[in-house]
C-alpha cells in the first residue's frame, strides 16, 4: 500500500507547531519552567524544519535544505534539552547545543541533489541519538522519582530510535527515492511513517510528565508536616505498609526535654526553631536509612527498616549530642532543651502501633530513670 507523505510531513510540522505554542503560551504565564520553553521552541522550530522539506519539494527551492535540515537538528537538540531540563532544572545544557550546531554545519556542504540520500541518512542519524540522549535522561527520571509517566516518555522516544536508523540504513544504500515527499510504497516509507506517528504521540508527553510530578508534590505536601518538613502521621502509615519486606526494624521515640520552658522563657517562634533544628538533624543523622515523621507536638518517631538495635542506638546518640551542641549555640544553658529517645527493635510486620507504644514506654523509661544517660533507652 502507498503512503502519501507529503500529507505526513505536514500534519507532523503541523503538530509540532500546535504542541510549541500549547507550550509557550503557559510558560509566559509562569506555570511552567524553562523546560518549556525549550520544549515550545524545539518543536516550533523543528516543526518549520519539517514544513520545509515539504515546500522543498514543491517548489524546489535550492537553499531550503541548508537552512531546513540544520533547524531540524536545533530542534531536536533543544527538545531533548527540554527533557534534561525538566529532570535537573540546574542541568548545563551549552555542549548539547554546542553539538547540536557542529552537527548541523554539514548540511551547508551537502546541498547537490544527488546528495539527498545522504542527507536523509545524516539527519536520522542525528535524530536517533537525540531520541536516545531522551530515552536515558527518562529512565533515570523515572527510577529517581518514581515517576510511571517517565517510562511512557522513554517508550515513545525508544520506539523511533531503531525506526531511525532504519531509514538511515536504508537511505545510506540509496534506497528511499529522490524525493522526502509524496506517494512512496517501499519500506523505507513505513518507517517514515512510523517516525511521524510517534512523534506527534509524544509532543505532549512532558505535559504529563508534569501532571504526575505536581501530582506527586501534592500527595507529599499532604503527608507532611507544615513546619519541620517530617512526614506527618498519613505519611508515617504509609511507609509503614511498605516495611513488611525488611524482616526486622527499629523504631524510635524522641522527645525534647525542657521543650516547654523554652517555650514559656525563648516564645514559640523559639520552639519551633528547635523542633525545625532537631528534624534537619535527624534527617541528616538518617540518610537514607530511615524516615522521620512528627508524631505530635514535640514528639518525633523513626523507622529504621532492616537496622539493627546496635547500629540504630549509635545514631541515637550522634542525635542526641548534635542536638545538644546545637542548642548550647541559640538558647542560654539553663534552659537550653536536650532529648531523650526511646528505642526498640522488632519485627517489621509488627502493626505500627504496637511498635510506637513500645518505643514510647521506652523512652518516659529513659525520662523516668535520673540515674541512666539521658540518651538512650533499650526495650527488647
Amino acid at each position: 500500500m502507498a503512503l502519501d507523505l507529503t500529507t505526513l510531513y505536514v500534519v507532523a510540522g503541523l503538530g509540532m507547531l500546535v504542541a510549541g505554542f500549547i507550550h509557550l503560551i503557559p510558560l509566559a504565564t509562569g506555570r511552567f519552567g524553562a523546560w518549556a520553553g525549550l520544549w515550545g521552541t524545539g518543536h516550533l522550530i523543528a516543526g518549520c524544519g519539517a514544513l520545509m522539506a515539504v515546500l522543498n519539494d514543491r517548489i524546489g527551492l535550492a537553499w531550503l535544505p541548508s537552512i531546513g535540515n540544520p533547524a531540524v537538528v536545533i530542534g531536536y537538540a533543544l527538545i531533548a534539552g527540554a527533557v534534561i531540563r525538566f529532570s535537573r532544572p540546574d542541568a548545563r545544557l551549552m555542549p548539547l547545543l554546542g553539538i547540536a550546531l557542529v552537527c548541523g554545519l554539514p548540511f551547508w556542504g551537502i546541498r547537490d541533489p544527488a546528495q539527498f540520500h545522504l542527507r536523509v541518512a545524516y539527519l536520522s542519524v542525528i535524530r536517533a541519538a537525540f531520541d536516545l540522549v531522551v530515552v536515558v535522561v527518562a529512565i533515570r527520571m523515572a527510577r529517581r522519582e518514581s515517576l510511571q509517566t517517565g517510562w511512557i516518555v522513554a517508550a515513545l522516544f525508544a520506539i523511533t530510535v531503531p525506526m531511525f536508523l532504519a531509514r538511515g540504513w536504508l537511505a545510506y544504500g540509496d534506497r528511499i527515492g529522490t524525493r522526502l515527499t509524496g506517494v512512496h510504497d517501499d519500506i523505507g516509507a513505513w518507517f517514515a511513517a512510523g517516525q511521524i506517528a510517534f512523534i506527534i504521540f509524544r509532543a505532549f508527553s512532558l505535559l504529563i510528565l508534569q501532571a504526575e510530578r505536581g501530582q506527586n508534590a501534592l500527595l507529599d505536601q499532604m503527608e507532611r508536616d507544615w513546619l519541620t518538613g517530617a512526614l506527618n502521621r498519613a505519611g508515617l502509615d504509609r511507609v509503614a505498609r511498605t516495611l513488611a519486606d525488611s524482616g526486622r526494624v527499629s523504631v524510635m521515640m524522641i522527645d525534647v526535654d525542657r521543650f516547654k520552658m523554652l517555650n514559656d522563657t525563648q516564645g514559640h517562634a523559639a520552639g519551633d526553631a528547635a523542633l525545625r533544628m532537631l528534624a534537619d538533624i535527624v534527617r541528616d543523622v538518617l540518610g537514607t536509612q530511615g524516615h522521620l515523621a512528627r508524631w505530635g507536638g514535640d514528639e518525633f518517631v523513626c523507622l529504621l527498616p532492616g537496622i539493627p538495635i546496635e547500629q540504630a542506638s549509635a545514631l541515637g546518640t550522634r542525635m542526641a549530642s548534635a542536638f545538644a551542641q546545637t542548642m548550647t549555640h541559640h538558647v542560654p544553658i539553663g534552659i537550653a532543651p536536650s532529648i531523650s529517645v526511646g528505642l526498640i527493635e522488632d519485627a517489621a510486620t509488627t502493626p505500627l502501633a504496637t511498635l510506637i507504644a513500645r518505643a514510647d514506654h521506652a523512652m518516659y523509661a529513659v525520662k523516668s530513670d535520673r540515674r541512666a544517660p539521658r540518651l538512650l533507652a533499650k526495650v527488647a
